[in-house]
């Protein structure tokens, strides 16, 4: 392995100030130039070395793939595109048990160079042995950051545009204006071909998410995010730069994907379920309804490409590929459904800070799919949190008595959720005197429609109780009911029932979900929502512009980065 050591340099005896670098650090709205003017460098040195490492290492590997491809053709690739597409789509988590659930980096080759972290700083790059002088690692990251601090896409094409259009912009990432009919400098603007070139080393090689995890474990060690004993876990989902296809599904795996999938993957919006038939229908309307075949199943599914540009794809040598890997189908309600990215989120529930972000390997899969091994990925990263964390909360997708069990048996953290009545229907048979029903939450309803509260519960015979609400006025609402008779004979007070807890077994009798007690604490979780809009619209958009879980994981560590270089900043 060759090390490489820089000397230091001469500091700058002389600092020109502009008279509009003046002018923005009076302007308190234009946040990026007092964060970027005050950013300490010394943290992102080891990114910086293990950034110029790669770099060589990309540089190598073009020109030996350049080579390869003079002097040793590949021979043709003898998969089709039908059988790629049926590969592709059965590697998906929504169909295959063993795919992980979560986006994980792939393992690296070491680089044959090391660079130590402090002969790096701005303005000052590694010797090469050959070639021109590269772009300075720091300077770089500044306009990426500070194009997302300005609250833009933190991608190279507006990278590069607000470097060419803003010249402060430039001067505060440690950039250099370049002069008319002289030759180029190392520190001028970089192309828009190198900023990519950046973004794609850094996205490759997994470095956005190890400077934005170096920042927040520095957060949590030096006290500016406080420790809490509550997470606050959900999901989010970005729009897919990209279009769909829809492929069917053999019936042996649509009969798994829908034993396996709760919410069901949208595959095809137009797609209407066939109504029952009605029980007067004729023997001639049977007959039809038994000898017709039931339609197959469809699934969404990203387009099968080449990432070539050869002629003749279908006997070129390079390998069938999905053009835009993890997007899938979002059910967000009935009828409403987007083609996007989905990531997992955990944030603290107070502080409403970002804990850790994570694309999904397939955007189609159910929400509560996420929660383990996110909680698994965070205290691996952060192994303090293990010891502190005691609950999480999270919305009715994660309602399921087997995850709640896993949680609490694996980490020792108590899991709430809002009850999911799913598909159950309403209770009208055996209750008490005066109730027409139990809603599908459990709520019992009189037969003037008020919905009871809930009260109390009975360990000691197994019960819930339940009583009657009260007006504006403070008054229980059966003193004035004509239902009154039938219903509630006090004098005062409002009609009380008991429910067996047998008949409501998705409610906890130890913390109750139709509680007032559960309903504070899960007032907290609302907290991840206003979390999603700061980093879907304050710090970037919703709306993607590169393919592939890789970029998309790419985004969301820069978002992650940028708000914990905030925090880092707030005295």
């Amino acid at each position: 392995m060759v090390a490489l050591n820089n000397v230091s340099g001469q500091l700058p005896l002389i600092h020109l100030v502009e008279s509009d670098d003046l002018y923005l650090q009076d302007q308190p709205d234009v946040l990026w130039f007092e964060v970027l003017r005050n950013l300490d460098y010394h943290p992102f040195q080891g990114t910086a070395a293990h950034y110029y490492e790669r770099l060589w290492q990309f540089n190598q590997r073009q020109a030996q793939q350049r080579k390869e491809r003079r002097e040793c053709p590949l021979p043709a690739n003898p998969e089709t595109e039908p059988q790629a597409i049926e590969r592709l789509l059965f590697s998906r988590a929504t169909l295959d048990d063993t795919a992980a659930i979560l986006f994980e980096q792939p393992e690296l080759e070491t680089p044959a160079i090391e660079i130590g972290p402090y002969t790096v700083r701005p303005g000052v790059t590694p010797p090469r042995f050959a070639g021109r002088e590269p772009k300075c690692f720091f300077a770089m990251l500044y306009a990426f950051l500070g194009v997302t601090l300005a609250g833009e896409r933190p991608e190279p094409q507006w990278v590069h545009q607000k470097l060419r259009e803003n010249p402060a912009f430039t001067r505060t990432c440690g950039f250099t204006i370049p002069r008319p009919g002289m030759s180029e400098r190392a520190s001028d603007i970089p192309s828009l071909r190198k900023l990519q070139q950046f973004d794609q080393i850094m996205t490759e090689n997994g470095l956005w998410e190890e400077i934005a995890l170096d920042q927040v474990a520095a957060n949590l060690r030096a006290g500016k995010v406080e420790m809490e004993s509550t997470l606050v876990h959900d999901t989010t989902h970005y729009h897919a730069w990209s279009s769909m296809t829809v492929v069917e599904l053999p019936e042996a795996a649509s009969a798994s994907e829908q034993a396996t999938e709760p919410s069901g993957d949208a595959t095809d919006p137009k797609r209407t379920q066939e109504p029952p038939p009605s029980t007067g229908t004729t023997k001639q309307t049977k007959k039809k309804a038994k000898k017709k075949q039931p339609k197959k199943q469809r699934k969404s599914h990203p387009r099968t490409t080449k990432a070539c540009r050869c002629v003749d794809r279908e006997h070129c040598p390079h390998a069938w590929s999905n053009a835009d890997d993890g997007a899938g189908t979002v059910v967000k309600s009935t009828g409403k459904m987007y083609w996007a990215h989905k990531a997992s989120t955990l944030s603290f529930a107070d502080q409403e800070i970002l804990l850790d972000a994570v694309a999904m390997n397939d955007a189609a899969s159910h929400d509560s799919q996420s929660l383990q091994p996110h909680l698994r990925r965070l205290f691996q990263r952060h192994p303090d949190l293990e010891q502190c964390v005691t609950r999480v909360l999270d919305d009715a997708a994660a309602d399921d008595a087997e995850l709640k069990s896993a949680i609490q048996i694996e980490s020792g953290i108590e899991l709430l959720a809002p009850i999911n009545p799913r598909r159950r229907g309403r209770i009208v048979s055996d209750l008490p005197r005066g109730i027409d029903h139990l809603t599908p939450r459990g709520v019992p309803v009189c037969g003037a429609g008020y919905p009871f509260e809930l009260v109390g519960v009975r360990h000691d015979t197994e019960h819930f109780l339940f009583r009657a609400p009260q007006d504006e006025a403070g008054t229980f609402v059966c003193q004035g009911c004509a239902l009154r008779e039938g219903c509630y004979r006090g004098d005062q007070g409002g009609r009380q029932v008991a429910i067996p807890q047998h008949r409501l077994p998705w409610l906890d009798p130890n913390f109750p979900q139709l509680s007032k007690r559960f309903e504070k604490a899960m007032a907290r979780r609302t907290s991840i929502e206003r979390l999603h809009k700061l980093m879907k619209f304050d710090l970037g958009d919703d709306r993607l512009t590169k393919r592939g879980n890789d970029s998309f994981q790419a985004r969301l560590d820069k978002t992650l980065f940028a708000m914990h270089v905030l925090i880092g900043q707030d005295h």
